[in-house]
């Protein structure tokens, strides 16, 4: 059947990466969604609403090509969210007074996010998501705990297997330093090769060696231990190298005694720019965008009150399946 809409009618088709669900889609993902949040409330997580509409700088810290920006009747500019974990961060700063008797708290949502996304892109532009945030006193040691919630989610709610890797911001950080605006764009596309001649070009490494090292670091085997060729980087990045190394594989050690199956990625693109240590992605067979990605962003509350929190947390797309 042609839905195409003729002459005088209004169009029947939904925007690019937006979708109407129907009634058995709708039920699946009110389903999945309710059985999601029974695990994250089972694990001491309390549900809050943010808004759909926002402060543009509320998502500065992730991609502004992304964000849907409208102005309201007085001509404020205004965004649609893209992102929630900083309008989480808001909310727990404009309550802490009310609650300064608990040192850490746990919330989660459950709610569709906004991103304009490029036309040929494959992807949906509405995604909804559920997500858990930990904020507070010692909050990056519950991030192992929010890996496994995301990892039973997609086992129990969805009967999916997943693998997560594991990557620190502070040595992706070192590398976009030394190598420029021109490793950001290789690493967007995992790209060894180009990698391998801003190495070349920049440490005054062989081609062979920029190459191994390059491969090892964008795409290294599973169990393997520091990438190939270390010995070759300036004794700054390597000591970053060998810092990451082992700051990650006791955190992956950590994942792996609880079940997970998880993996360090040397050099992986951060989602969102308020990562300040390990950020992680987790994987599915069939997928090649990550379903869940989060990680430790202990500065975040500093930009919003005057005093020092940690937080962590993630976000489960649900959408995608």
């Amino acid at each position: 059947m042609n839905f195409s809409a003729p002459a005088g009618y209004r169009k029947v088709s939904s925007p690019y990466g937006f979708s109407m669900l129907g009634v058995e889609a709708s039920a699946e993902l009110e389903r999945k969604s309710r059985a999601a949040q029974e695990i994250v409330r089972a694990h001491g997580y309390e549900r809050i609403m943010p808004a759909m509409i926002d402060y543009p700088e509320t998502f500065s810290e992730n991609s502004h090509a992304e964000m849907f920006s409208v102005k309201d009747n007085s001509g404020e500019r205004l965004a649609v969210r893209n992102d929630i974990t900083a309008q989480v961060i808001k909310g727990y700063v404009r309550q802490l007074e009310q609650r300064k008797e608990l040192a850490l708290r746990k919330f989660y949502y459950a709610a569709p996010v906004y991103k304009d996304v490029r036309k040929n892109y494959p992807l949906p532009r509405e995604i909804y998501q559920i997500g858990c945030e930990v904020i507070g006193e010692n909050a990056d040691r519950e991030l192992v705990s929010l890996i496994a919630i995301a990892r039973q989610i997609l086992s129990e709610v969805f009967s999916l297997a997943s693998a997560t890797q594991v990557s620190s911001v502070e040595l992706r950080n070192v590398f976009a330093e030394k190598l420029g605006s021109a490793y950001r764009d290789a690493e967007s596309r995992r790209d060894a090769p180009g990698l391998a001649g801003l190495m070349q070009n920049a440490f005054s490494l062989t081609e062979t060696d920029a190459r191994k090292l390059a491969v090892s670091l964008f795409y290294p085997a599973k169990e393997a231990g520091m990438p190939a060729g270390l010995q070759f980087l300036p004794n700054e990045v390597r000591v970053a190298v060998e810092k990451a190394a082992n700051e990650t594989a006791a955190f992956v050690e950590k994942l792996r005694s609880s079940g997970i199956d998880a993996y360090w990625q040397p050099l992986s693109e951060p989602r969102s720019a308020y990562y300040t240590g390990i950020f992680f992605e987790t994987y599915v067979p069939g997928f090649t965008e990550p379903m869940a990605r989060g990680g430790v962003y202990n500065d975040l509350v500093r930009r919003y009150g005057q005093f020092d929190a940690g937080a962590c947390g993630f976000a489960l797309d649900m959408l995608k399946f």
